[in-house]
């Protein structure tokens, strides 16, 4: 579990350097406190959708990754692949700081 938790943290982390909304990455680290892990993941993801937040390649593996570890269904999460935008695209500064911390995602 400490690990889903720290996984999810990141994700949190992650969303706020692409420019996730305070209110939302709020709502997603209140559910995470109170061990609410799949409306935490929810919360990030759908509203990185909702604002059409771009992410690489990387950081959907990230979460697919995440998603099954927590059992979830590909469906559930797929929809993101709609957001991943190329990689040329990404800035460099964003891109080096997004590979640190996806590459914790990962371990």
């Amino acid at each position: 579990m400490k690990a889903l938790v720290n996984v999810l943290l990141r994700l949190i982390e992650i969303a706020r350097i692409l420019g996730l909304d305070n209110r939302d990455l709020k709502n997603a680290e209140d559910f995470l406190m109170h061990n609410e892990f799949g409306l935490c993941f929810d919360t990030v993801i759908t509203q990185m959708y909702e604002y059409d937040i771009e992410i690489d390649s990387e950081f959907y593996e990230s979460i697919s990754k995440i998603g099954e570890s927590m059992d979830l269904k590909q469906e559930s999460y797929s929809f993101m692949k709609d957001l991943i935008r190329d990689e040329s695209n990404i800035p460099k500064s964003l891109k080096d700081e997004l590979t640190k911390i996806i590459a914790g995602l990962i371990e």
